[in-house]
């Protein structure tokens, strides 16, 4: 018997075997989960222009009788795992001690930070430092909430004089960015969770034109990984909280010490650069005033 929100991560894991109408219908579970759950089998056939016997059939394929069954499951799915609320009350409830004391934040963020030394391969971390510092250009995509880990790992790359681009776009603007991209350069990217539409393009593309990937993410289902060339596990938290950051911010100050170990005096000669330049231009072109304010 399938159990609460198995039908979604199944969806995910059978993606790939599905009939090309069967994937219609998981994309649209995918990406409009919220919108799946107040549909009828009516409603969604028609919206997608499938059969609802394709609709049963999808169904069917998950381990459901029919498509009553399959919404209920992804009804529980969404009001247990998924609105912001329920995922935000879950984390408080994990808290060991009192929610509203610091340390008890601290020890989870701990507790996070520990788990991803056995759950990060090394092998992986070098791999990816070794690829970054030979790759011509890297390309650092991250949307949403990892625009932050994507503007960090770029900014400080950056400083070493590595042609460190951030990307932070979707629709067909990413076929844009995409464009440019040559097997010489390489793509990171921060993904959690589940794979969206445009990360599945990114990875297509990025296949077919045999760009390498390296992808900071916290799930190891099939359909998320299946393209990466070099995979850094970054555990994030129970299924169903609030997920921190903490372990990818971790994750990209690792990579960046291990770039500059591996880059030597070039690196520290960069940021030698950067200092000198503030200091000519910048430092000694502050009056007493200036400083004052």
């Amino acid at each position: 018997m399938i159990t609460k929100s198995d039908s979604y991560n199944r969806i995910l894991e059978k993606y790939d075997d599905l009939p090309k109408q069967q994937k219609k219908i998981a994309d649209y579970i995918i990406n409009r989960y919220d919108e799946v759950v107040f549909f009828s089998i009516t409603k969604l056939a028609t919206t997608l222009q499938v059969s609802e016997a394709t609709v049963v059939r999808f169904a069917q394929n998950l381990g459901h009788k029919g498509f009553p069954e399959l919404k209920e499951d992804l009804v529980k799915y969404y009001r247990e795992y998924l609105t912001p609320g329920e995922r935000m009350k879950r984390s408080i409830e994990e808290l060991p001690d009192d929610p509203l004391q610091y340390k008890s934040h601290v020890n989870r963020e701990i507790q996070l930070l520990q788990d991803s030394i056995t759950a990060l391969d090394n092998d992986n971390f070098i791999k990816a430092v070794d690829h970054i510092v030979n790759a011509n250009r890297i390309y650092i995509f991250g949307n949403g909430g990892n625009e932050c880990l994507a503007n960090h790992l770029t900014f400080r790359l950056s400083r070493f004089k590595l042609k460190a681009v951030q990307q932070s776009v979707s629709g067909k603007n990413l076929f844009e960015k995409l464009l440019q991209i040559e097997s010489t350069d390489m793509i990171i990217a921060f993904h959690f969770y589940k794979p969206t539409v445009d990360f599945r393009r990114l990875m297509e593309v990025c296949a077919e034109k045999k760009i390498p990937v390296l992808l900071i993410t916290d799930s190891l289902i099939p359909p998320m990984i299946r393209d990466a060339d070099i995979i850094l596990l970054a555990p994030r938290g129970s299924a169903g909280t609030f997920h921190s950051q903490v372990v990818p911010m971790a994750i990209n100050n690792a990579l960046i010490n291990g770039v500059a170990s591996r880059m030597g005096e070039k690196a520290v000669n960069a940021l030698q650069e950067l200092t000198e330049m503030r200091r000519k231009h910048y430092f000694n072109n502050f009056s007493s005033t200036d400083m004052e304010e």
